[in-house]
């Protein structure tokens, strides 16, 4: 099975050396996604190119953060054929664990019920990128015709 690099025009590349997401048969694979929206990611891969310092994140509160991390995990699964429903584990990196209880009330709206809940771990970070709120990780796979996702 060869792998294919998943892009969506919806979701900006940083230009790191990683691949935002792949799939390979009927998985997909998303790397740690930060909260990043294009018009930063556009500084870093300018400063990157010239050698130039990298630019400063603009945080936002950690509900904001969470709808950007969400919204790019959605697109970039929906571009490899899946969707959130269909997610089988994801990793969350929190910098502050004390947000808990903020993201979660953001997480769970993207799932139409608990039955569509994939595995989850979530930890608090010793640093997150450019101490940004949060970084999702997470493994789907692309279902079968009629399949909801559903337990």
């Amino acid at each position: 099975m060869k792998k294919e690099i998943i892009r969506s025009p919806k979701v900006p590349e940083t230009g790191g050396p990683f691949s935002l997401c792949i799939r390979q048969g009927d998985r997909v694979y998303v790397s740690g996604l930060p909260p990043f929206q294009e018009d930063f990611c556009e500084g870093l891969r300018k400063a990157r190119e010239e050698g130039a310092p990298l630019p400063v994140y603009p945080r936002k509160s950690i509900e904001d953060e969470t709808v950007i991390v969400m919204n790019h995990l959605k697109w970039l699964l929906e571009e490899a054929g899946s969707s959130l429903n269909h997610m089988l584990k994801v990793v969350v990196w929190l910098r502050d664990q004390k947000e808990q209880a903020a993201f979660d009330k953001i997480y769970r709206s993207y799932f139409p019920g608990t039955e569509y809940l994939p595995t989850r771990t979530r930890m608090q970070a010793g640093g997150t990128p450019f101490d940004c709120s949060l970084e999702i990780d997470a493994i789907a796979y692309v279902p079968e015709a009629g399949d909801t996702g559903a337990g």
